[in-house]
């Protein structure tokens, strides 16, 4: 975990984005100061661990609440959660990311799920790709858009005190909403926020299911 006010070394710098990066403005962030604002992605507690790991193989998980400047709507929400996963040692490769998420599918949607990936872009992993999952609903037919992930890209463990001669990783995010929603059939991700009591209710006897 960490906090979600911070600095833009650790949301943006240290992720391999720089002052002048289009990817800024992609995420059009809620700046307190000059050098200070809500965090955009819990990208920024990788960015602070890395720090403090001394060049030493990670394995994290990192839950919390973003923020972003956002027309609220069905599918989006100015303020939302994300879970990162960051992985950084000797020999990572694609194929170790792929096991995971797949694993990670299985576990959370069917048994019988599979992952597909897709080429992307982030400015903080190279390859970067979207990351889509079996239909669970449909038996497989198609296939559902889940999260973005990749390889940690050379600029990002040179920045954070890894040699990427040696050392390579991979990082993967995800909406928290996003994955219940498609687990429980939310159609709107504004049901999370409204302390709707009925909803509340359903929700949790689908959870206890």
């Amino acid at each position: 975990s960490g906090p979600e006010v911070v600095k833009d070394k650790y949301n943006f710098e240290l992720v391999n984005i720089p002052f002048d990066h289009p990817a800024r403005d992609m995420q059009d962030s809620f700046f307190i100061d000059d050098t200070t604002l809500l965090r955009t992605h819990t990208s920024a507690i990788q960015a602070m661990v890395m720090e403090k790991s001394n060049g030493k193989p990670i394995k994290i998980i990192c839950p919390g609440k973003c923020y972003r400047r956002d027309d609220d709507d069905m599918t989006h929400s100015h303020q939302f959660a994300q879970i990162e996963g960051l992985v950084i040692d000797k020999n990572i490769k694609l194929s170790d990311l792929k096991g995971t998420l797949e694993l990670f599918a299985k576990s959370m949607f069917s048994k019988d799920s599979k992952v597909r990936f897709r080429s992307s872009f982030f400015p903080f992993t190279e390859p970067s790709v979207e990351v889509d999952i079996s239909c669970f609903k449909c038996k497989g037919k198609g296939w559902i858009e889940i999260l973005g992930a990749g390889m940690v890209h050379p600029n990002v463990l040179k920045m954070n005190g890894y040699d990427p001669e040696v050392y390579s990783g991979f990082a993967f995010g995800v909406g928290i909403e996003r994955v219940a929603m498609l687990r429980y059939g939310i159609d709107d991700i504004r049901r999370f926020y409204y302390n709707d009591i009925k909803v509340i209710n359903e929700f949790n006897k689908k959870v206890e299911d």
